[in-house]
């Protein structure tokens, strides 16, 4: 019977989804725990387009994620071109008023755009690899 009553109240207590349960019968104490269900949306995408004369990826992510995605940025890019506007941090290369790139961190947004006409291929490659590192880094929960 003490186990009877003690399945229905662990059932009970888990379809209703409480923190904690307790089941007394006789002398027994029973105390049974579910977990307590948290529940947290993220919002996360990333967008890569890549042809022939140019590569721009576009990502939507977490505010909480933007501390690990400048200093990735921070690592991997020249600082020397640094600007901020406010909470945006801009890196951009011009040469003969071109933006040679660009890439531009909001609070929860980023955009980069390179112009492979104006980059070596070593600067494309580099760029597309740190292109796959924000994307792990705006996927990582």
């Amino acid at each position: 019977m003490k186990i009877i009553l003690f399945i229905t109240v662990f059932v009970w207590v888990t379809l209703a989804q409480a923190q904690t349960a307790v089941a007394t019968s006789g002398n027994t104490t029973t105390v049974a725990k579910a977990p307590s269900k948290q529940t947290r949306t993220t919002t996360t995408s990333v967008s890569v387009s890549n042809s022939d004369d140019s590569y721009s990826l576009t990502a939507s992510f977490d505010a909480i994620k933007r501390k690990k995605l400048e200093k990735l940025l921070s690592d991997n890019l020249d600082n020397n071109l640094l600007s901020t506007d406010g909470d945006t941090k801009i890196w951009k290369k011009e040469t003969k008023s071109e933006t040679v790139y660009s890439f531009i961190l909001k609070k929860d947004k980023l955009k980069v755009n390179i112009d492979k006409e104006l980059v070596s291929n070593e600067t494309y490659e580099k760029f597309k690899d740190l292109g796959e590192k924000i994307s792990k880094t705006i996927s990582e929960r």
